[in-house]
């Protein structure tokens, strides 16, 4: 082994101490934070013989970082700022959203709003609308316009569920599809549903800059694309591991645990990058960290919430757009990598690149590990 190795070696064991002691930290401390600023919503419309029931459901933690609802110091927001709020609060839902029942919009009317926790203890305010119905619904629709989208940015999604009787219908609301219509008497097809939640993936993947920066950080030291394959490979199996059994509740972690550790997986290969002659070991380095992102998969699909009926497909079909992002972000990058591999100055620009990527990462983790807000993506 050459000195150069050697101390390539040594000061890679430092990092990843460091980057240890970072997340040892945050474990004593972990909170909850949004995962990948999803920022998800859901409906639910409840139809009875003479009365439709619509609940929105939102995470309070976004609607306080646009309506201001804690307006003191201390940091939990106490039942009497949210009942400040809510006539804010239901505004913004009867301006941006319209529901229909046999394609006429129905005038909706304010009842109770509840407070929720999941199991991370992420909290979530139930506004609660309801409206007669002088005939059954054949179809209902609901639609949103492109403010909540201008607010909480382009991968806000909403998951849409109808109930009526012993039938549920299901559909996700996004800025690709602003409207969800649903015809009573048509189950939603299992394909429709395994369809809208690859597209769900796929746009987690490209929206996902944190994710695009780890790729881009692992393609621009070069190396065959053997290796390339195994990395990718190895992340695959590794987050999709902890993508099924996160989702599935059967482990949890905090997300602010979570978050911050994908932000410190950016940190270490960019930092890697500086030194590292042979990138031969980086499938082993990728699988482990394919476990924290799959984590964070998982806290994506908590916030939009599975399908009860087809979770398990709905499941895969999320982890399959996130694949078929992946390795459209690869086969964009990898030419790009090979030819700057030929270059005599692949040197300075694989340091300057990796030195852009290391300082959003740590941007990133300084951002969800002391819920500050600074970062341009």
């Amino acid at each position: 082994m050459t000195r150069t190795a050697s101390i390539a070696r040594w000061y890679s064991r430092k990092l990843a101490g460091v980057l240890f002691l970072l997340l040892y930290s945050l474990i004593l401390s972990a909170g909850p934070a949004a995962a990948h600023g999803i920022h998800a919503s859901y409906s639910t419309i409840t139809v009875r013989p003479r009365q439709l029931e619509l609940i929105v459901t939102f995470n309070l933690a976004d609607m306080d970082a646009h309506f201001h609802i804690n307006t003191d110091a201390d940091p939990a927001i106490s039942s009497e700022e949210l009942h400040a709020a809510l006539p804010t609060l239901y505004a913004f839902i009867e301006q941006h959203v319209t529901v229909a029942v046999n394609g006429s919009p129905i005038a909706l009317h304010r009842e109770h709003a509840t407070l929720t926790e999941d199991v991370v203890h992420q909290t979530f305010v139930n506004l609660s609308f309801t409206a007669p119905v002088s005939v059954p619904p054949a179809k209902v629709s609901m639609a949103f316009d492109f403010t909540p989208f201008e607010i909480f940015g382009p991968n806000y999604t909403n998951l849409a569920k109808v109930v009526a009787g012993d039938q549920i219908y299901q559909g996700v609301i996004s800025v690709q599809n602003l409207r969800q219509q649903f015809v009573l008497s048509q189950p939603t097809s299992l394909r429709t549903q395994l369809g809208q939640f690859i597209v769900l993936g796929i746009t987690h993947i490209f929206l996902g800059y944190d994710h695009i920066m780890f790729l881009l950080a692992l393609i621009l030291i070069g190396g065959r694309l053997w290796n390339l394959i195994k990395i990718v490979t190895a992340f695959t199996i590794a987050h999709s591991i902890t993508l099924i059994l996160a989702t599935l509740q059967l482990v949890t972690l905090p997300p602010r645990l979570i978050e911050s550790g994908i932000a410190l997986s950016i940190v270490y290969v960019a930092a890697e990058n500086f030194f590292a002659t042979d990138v031969r070991h980086r499938w082993k380095l990728t699988f482990c960290f394919g476990f924290v992102h799959g984590f964070g998969f998982a806290n994506v699909l908590r916030e939009l919430g599975l399908p009860t009926q087809g979770l398990i497909s709905s499941l895969l079909a999320f982890n399959v757009g996130v694949e078929l992002g992946q390795m459209a972000i690869v086969a964009l990058l990898f030419p790009l990598a090979l030819w700057l591999a030929c270059q005599p100055f692949r040197r300075p620009v694989t340091i300057a690149l990796s030195s852009v990527i290391l300082l959003f990462g740590l941007g990133w983790f300084l951002e969800r590990a002391f819920h500050l807000s600074f970062m341009p993506l």
